[in-house]
């Protein structure tokens, strides 16, 4: 979790990686300030309802990208 991360290459590679059916990724991201030149990853998804993005999020964090993602949170949700 370096300032210098290249979180447009992250957004990609985790795009790339979780692939799931009724998951689609936004194709664009907003990079926002956290502190200390630190930024973080503003994205969307679709989820149908027969996923869950808790999975999801665990699954990207604790799995997949454990030395990548510190954290991640759903800001809203709407079902398909």
């Amino acid at each position: 979790w370096e300032a210098d991360q290249d979180l447009k290459a992250l957004y990609a590679k985790i795009k790339k990686t979780v692939v799931k059916d009724g998951l689609k990724w936004s194709e664009g991201l907003k990079l926002v300030d956290v502190a200390f030149g630190v930024q973080k990853i503003i994205c969307t998804a679709v989820v149908n309802q027969t996923l869950s993005m808790d999975a999801i999020i665990e699954e990207i964090t604790e799995d997949l990208f454990a030395d990548e993602v510190q954290s991640m949170s759903m800001t809203s949700m709407s079902l398909l």
